[in-house]
């Protein structure tokens, strides 16, 4: 889509269409659009006539393809290669470039395994979902396509920089049709070739602009007039065209040469008529010799001006650096005009204009995913050169306004979110407060989900919505009558109030039951119990009951007293510990001593007057009193 298209949406509803719209932000992508009529102080205050009528609300958002089920996989697996990425780079203090390149390659080898999984589905779909599958294809091959270039261009280290090879095998990766048919003609090993196969010299021309040297005599051998002195001839001039190797043992001004002298003696052939026996053959040379006007012929063998250019190369600069690359480059796509989206990235990448490729890849309807991760690779290894050398915080910010584009549209999805967060989290100029804004706008839906959102909150320092993300969920268990997992969404969030809150619900709860609730929980706090005074009184007065009913009398005994004199219990809650201090003084062996017995009665005395403990008060006093006696004299004894 072009930056200038507007496309219009039509709303199927009729009290919008009468009365206006408005439009809200829901969360990620979403818009929510409902029927509204805008007033202002001079709107005259009459009674709607559209009160009668239902109110809808439409959810409005762009198509995101990378949603599709067949696409899932592409985003998890390059979202780990993103991540493995920033691992190395805060973990490494050297050049880390030579890793980036295994990293691109990860990637690249992801997108070709989404193309193959394309490519499979596509053959078994219906008719209507197959135009969609077919969509997704070409929009990941030329990711693909271009993907590879930029690793070539950019992140290789290329021997010599002499850029042919690395060019030629781009070309004969992503077009290899005329080798499959050269392959295919070659395995029928028929002498009459040419004869049986229509294509037969489309091929031979084919595999030549892609420099298949090997391939074209292999071709020719198999010519019905392959013995003819002009087809040996032929593969014998072919056969000992001078290919430059870096580590071939000759410098470029040595391979020049001998080049020279080998394309000199082609053409000395060329024009004694050596090969006029056949006029295919006689045109095949001519393209080996370099001419150029046979080249532009030959353009109707090629899907893409990029194939010709190859050929250019390797027929008349095999030896082409990479700042000549973008001269014969721009020619050829001239020559072609090219101005598909596709040609227009290439074109680019090949003459280092970055900000035009970044333009262009925007435009590839794939909801970011291609423009985040390729910028962001180029960056890190320091190739993101849009800008000069002192603007390098715009760069920065490029490159990071890219990947808060993608991570936003993923948090719009109810299982990519995490990985959306994952972006978020390496961003460091705006990345915490997007991921903030979008944390609070996700539907909270089951317990495992609420714990992942809370889990990532916590892991960016964003504790005051932890602390409003487990209130929210803990007040939904009191409303449920979930004591014990509000008290554990209470703990998540550290908050002493709602703790304090929800250990009070459950000594209410006793207070007017009998009954401690969730003992399991209450038994295990552990350190947790000392997150409030009240859940501490609430752990402690869960131990005493628990060794009082395996029958450690003396040690509930003291922890009771211990509750007691802390100043710790709850108002409503003194009638109930005073109850059950009562048969640990009225047991035969003599459990609390004296000092206690006394700690006891100064107790009654200032929280005895609770209405529930007022028939209890003269039985408390006389075991206290009865208890005393028994005490003070075993004390004594003992002391004798």
């Amino acid at each position: 889509m072009a930056n200038n298209d507007i496309v219009e949406i039509e709303i199927p509803d009729k009290v919008c269409e009468q009365v206006g719209i408005l439009a809200s932000w829901i969360n990620s992508n979403k818009i929510g659009l409902c029927a509204h009529k805008s007033i202002n102080k001079h709107t005259q205050d009459t009674k709607s006539t559209f009160t009668t009528s239902d109110i809808k609300v439409h959810i409005l958002r762009p198509e995101v393809i990378l949603f599709s089920p067949p696409l899932r996989k592409l985003v998890n697996e390059s979202n780990g290669v993103f991540l493995s990425i920033y691992k190395i780079k805060s973990s490494s203090s050297g050049d880390i470039c030579p890793e980036l390149l295994k990293h691109s390659k990860q990637y690249r080898s992801i997108i070709r395994a989404c193309v193959e999984g394309l490519q499979d589905i596509a053959e078994k779909s219906l008719p209507d979902n197959k135009i969609t599958v077919e969509n997704f294809l070409t929009i990941f091959y030329n990711v693909e396509c271009v993907w590879h270039l930029t690793e070539i261009l950019y992140l290789d280290n290329i021997p010599g920089n002499v850029i042919l090879p690395r060019l030629l095998e781009w070309i004969q990766f992503h077009f290899p049709s005329k080798e499959l048919k050269a392959i295919k003609i070659l395995s029928q090993k028929c002498i009459a070739a040419d004869l049986e196969y229509i294509y037969y010299w489309e091929v031979i021309i084919g595999c030549a602009l892609h420099g298949k040297i090997d391939l074209v005599c292999a071709l020719l051998s198999v010519h019905s007039k392959a013995d003819h002195p002009s087809f040996v001839i032929a593969e014998n001039l072919i056969k000992s065209m001078p290919i430059y190797n870096v580590y071939g043992g000759y410098s470029v001004s040595e391979f020049t040469v001998r080049w020279k002298h080998w394309q000199l003696d082609l053409s000395s052939n060329i024009d004694s008529k050596t090969f006029a026996i056949d006029i295919n053959l006689e045109m095949l040379m001519k393209l080996i010799a370099g001419d150029e006007s046979t080249l532009c012929e030959f353009s109707k063998y090629t899907e893409a001006w990029y194939e010709l250019l190859a050929a250019k190369l390797f027929y008349s600069v095999p030896c082409c650096k990479q700042v000549e690359f973008s001269r014969h480059a721009y020619n050829m796509a001239e020559r072609w005009k090219a101005n598909k989206p596709l040609d227009r990235i290439i074109l680019a990448l090949i003459e280092n204009d970055l900000h035009q490729v970044i333009k262009e890849i925007q435009f590839m309807n794939d909801n970011g995913w291609f423009a985040a991760h390729l910028i962001d690779l180029l960056y890190n290894c320091g190739k993101l050169n849009v800008m000069d050398k002192h603007q390098k915080d715009i760069t920065a910010q490029l490159h990071e306004s890219l990947i808060l584009e993608y991570a936003t549209t993923l948090m719009g999805h109810h299982s990519l979110w995490q990985c959306g967060a994952s972006y978020l989290m390496h961003c460091p100029i705006q990345g915490l407060a997007r991921l903030e804004l979008l944390l609070e706008s996700l539907p909270m839906g089951s317990e495992a989900r609420v714990n992942k959102i809370i889990d990532i909150a916590r892991g960016s320092n964003l504790n005051h919505i932890v602390t409003s993300i487990c209130k929210i969920q803990g007040m939904k268990c009191i409303k449920q009558r979930r004591l014990g997992n509000a008290l554990s969404w209470a703990l998540k969030a550290q908050d002493s109030g709602f703790i304090t809150y929800i250990a009070n619900q459950f000594l209410k709860y006793y207070a007017e039951n009998g009954e401690l609730e969730c003992r399991d929980l209450l038994e295990n706090l552990g350190p947790c119990m000392l997150a409030s005074d009240r859940l501490t009184f609430l752990g402690k007065y869960c131990e005493f009951h628990q060794m009082y009913s395996i029958g450690e009398f003396k040690e509930a005994a003291s922890l009771l007293v211990s509750l007691i004199v802390s100043n710790l219990t709850p108002k409503y809650f003194w009638s109930i510990l005073l109850t059950d201090v009562i048969p640990l003084l009225e047991s035969e062996d003599v459990i609390l001593s004296s000092i206690d017995s006394l700690e006891l009665l100064r107790c009654v005395e200032a929280h005895g007057d609770d209405p529930k403990f007022s028939d209890k008060v003269d039985i408390f006093r006389l075991a206290v009193a009865r208890n005393l006696a028994r005490a003070l004299n075993l004390e004594g004894c003992q002391a004798e």
